[in-house]
């Protein structure tokens, strides 16, 4: 389903089902198309009940880590006397992913539901909905979405008659992609900097207000209705390979290729399908060179490890790389991986909270030593040093963010190191040339 486009008959539109429907973005529309059975549904049953039927679909978050949605909302504990918070993260930073959008876009009741669900089941009668400030449409039919509800009585302090409430609010934020770590994101919501928390005490335990929390991702609450009006066997049966891998999943595609969009697909689905046939291909004149899968975060791939990829958690993971949150660039034979993976580099700089050394100071080498290379002017000395700074970036900071620009960089480099030595040999240019037709 692109930007929208016809669904693709290899397809399974679920969340994407009434993407570019006109209809299904107001209230009556979406109830005319079942919407609020599931949370009517919802209402009349215990919690427990509910997080049970998500752990048996097999639902995972969809904005990046994976975390079974079923387990997650098990470790809050209604009950226990405190107030419970849900945490929708829609700020949608990373590179490359554009999906989360199109399901406020097209479908905002889908999210109003889903979060309504998912607070009632960890015990929370608040649930927000941190958007991307820049998201102005989704802000506004999120927002238009919420009034309709609340008018309804679907939402407020006798959520559709149940006598039980539920208040779900839009909160904008201000655009920094350190904002979609979940801590970092508590904390612009409280008015604090956007800088991630240590951890533990993790947000089911001390989270929004210093209060249980569980954060879910767009997609994932957004699956959650279907789950409860088809079952979880249904939700189970979509799946192509890994049993651990469930469902429908939206993939955004962006960069060489000649039909980009998002699509949603059986987990599973072989990736070099989804790259020639869904998607058409790569632009007349060219063949594919390389794909980051997950949005920027996760390792490259090259095209025989793209096209023996199974789409799924596992499936990605065997072939090197990571699902991550769905994001898919795709490269071409004109482009110069150095000069793409200097470009990130620059974007984690600019992004870095510069809270932890490693990463405020890691990003920055990583970057002027990226740009030497492209400029011409580096060295051989200098991939070691990359290679070093990487070492030094992983797994000792507060949040991922030195992680993933260095997992970017070492990919890049381990994978394509004979186009760094060709521009450090004066052999190459970094300069893309023209397309030829």
């Amino acid at each position: 389903m692109g930007y929208p486009h016809k669904s693709h008959p290899r397809e399974t539109p679920v969340l994407s089902k009434h993407f570019g429907d006109p209809d299904a973005i107001s209230l009556d529309g979406w109830r005319k198309r079942g919407g609020y059975k599931a949370l009517e549904q919802a209402l009349n049953m215990e919690p427990s009940a509910i997080v049970d039927i998500v752990k048996a679909s097999g639902l995972r978050g969809r904005g990046g880590a994976g975390f079974p949605t079923g387990v997650k909302w098990s470790f809050m504990r209604p009950g226990d006397g405190k107030p419970h918070y849900l945490c929708c993260n829609a700020d949608e930073s990373e590179p490359g992913t554009f999906k989360d959008r199109e399901i406020m876009r097209w479908t905002p009741h889908a999210l109003v539901e889903g979060c309504a669900v998912g607070a009632y089941a960890i015990g929370a009668e608040t649930a927000y909905i941190y958007i991307r400030g820049e998201f102005t449409e989704p802000i506004q039919r999120m927002e238009a979405a919420l009034k309709e509800a609340y008018a309804a009585g679907i939402l407020g302090k006798n959520a559709m008659g149940s006598g039980k409430r539920v208040d779900v609010y839009v909160h904008k934020g201000a655009g920094a992609y350190i904002c979609g770590e979940e801590t970092a994101l508590m904390n612009s919501l409280e008015g604090k900097r956007g800088n991630p928390r240590i951890k533990p005490p993790f947000p089911a335990v001390s989270g929004l207000f210093a209060q249980p929390t569980t954060i879910n991702n767009v997609e994932t609450l957004a699956a959650v209705p279907h789950i409860l009006n088809n079952g979880a066997e249904w939700y189970k049966a979509m799946c192509l390979s890994s049993p651990k891998s469930t469902g429908s999943k939206l993939f955004s595609v962006c960069g060489n290729i000649s039909k980009p969009g998002n699509y949603e697909i059986t987990m599973g689905f072989p990736f070099k399908d989804f790259l020639y046939d869904l998607c058409g291909g790569p632009t007349p004149g060219r063949k594919f060179k390389a794909v980051i899968p997950g949005g920027c975060s996760v390792p490259i791939q090259t095209m025989a490890e793209a096209e023996a990829t199974l789409m799924d958690y596992e499936g990605f993971v065997a072939q090197g790389t990571m699902l991550g949150s769905g994001g898919v660039i795709v490269f071409d034979d004109a482009q110069s991986i150095p000069r793409q993976m200097a470009r990130l580099a620059r974007f984690y700089a600019h992004e870095s909270c510069a809270q932890c050394t490693q990463c405020r100071e890691g990003t920055a080498w990583t970057t002027k030593i990226m740009e030497r290379i492209v400029a011409g002017q580096g060295t051989f000395e200098d991939l070691d040093t990359l290679l070093e700074l990487a070492d030094n970036m992983t797994g000792k900071t507060i949040c991922v963010l030195s992680d993933s620009c260095a997992t970017v960089v070492t990919s890049g480099l381990q994978k394509f190191r004979h186009e760094f030595e060709a521009l450090i040999t004066g052999k190459r240019s970094s300069t893309v040339p023209m397309a030829v037709a």
